[in-house]
């Protein structure tokens, strides 16, 4: 932390994230500043002012701040699924290791209106290998979470968004060779009804065909609700 003073006020301003509660960055996290005024009560909100202070500052003392919170802006942690907390390790639970009850209880957090999602989130998925999911410790947990400086928690938010970011590009990769499958029945029957010269193809070529075919439209339809089945 460095401290500013200036006209009988004193600040004290993050120098990097290991000096940044998760608490603190639940609460300015989702801002999006667009204009100078909300970019001032940003930058107020990171260093837990009010924004009438800064307003009221020197404009140097405005820059000396700004130049100091840079990391918040610059900075991406290496993502991690792991994060040591009094001498234990807690890592995140993987998708597809999640019970119904962390299912129901995470599709709550992200339908509310929450201010602290992020540490809510974790208390749900993060905890000691080995460890069952318990509803009646999330509160105590997102406690726990709350308390930690960023430069430990943030690595775990970053672990989310790389799996979401995988899982969204497996999805639109396989949308896009569903549907060129598709294409090529719909194209292979209209080329077959017109003749497509498979008629004068031995017999068991045609059976082979045929069979190849129907084998593909069962496998498109197990993966898509749209694959063609005409």
């Amino acid at each position: 932390m460095i401290k500013l003073e200036f006209e009988n006020m004193s600040l004290v301003i993050p120098e990097g994230w290991h000096e940044v509660k998760l608490a603190d960055y639940e609460r300015w996290n989702t801002q999006k500043p667009e204009t100078k005024q909300e970019y001032v009560r940003f930058v107020a909100d990171v260093c837990n002012v009010e924004a009438s202070v800064l307003l009221e500052a020197p404009a140097k003392v405005f820059d000396i701040i700004t130049g100091t919170i840079r990391f918040v802006f610059d900075s991406e942690p290496e993502p991690s699924n792991r994060v040591n907390i009094g001498g234990k390790d807690y890592f995140v639970s993987f998708s597809d290791k999640l019970t119904l009850g962390e299912w129901v209880d995470i599709e709550s957090v992200i339908g509310s209106e929450s201010t602290g999602k992020l540490s809510e989130m974790l208390a749900i998925l993060c905890r000691p290998a080995g460890e069952k999911y318990n509803s009646d410790l999330a509160g105590e947990r997102q406690a726990m979470f709350r308390n930690l400086t960023c430069d430990k928690v943030l690595p775990l938010i970053g672990f989310f968004l790389l799996k979401k970011k995988r899982s969204d590009e497996i999805l639109n990769h396989y949308s896009t060779v569903a549907d060129q499958a598709n294409r090529f029945l719909r194209d292979t029957g209209t080329f077959v009804i017109n003749g497509g010269g498979i008629k004068l193809l031995p017999i068991w070529q045609r059976i082979r065909y045929i069979y190849l075919v129907r084998s593909l439209k069962k496998q498109l339809s197990k993966f898509s609700d749209s694959s063609f089945t005409a």
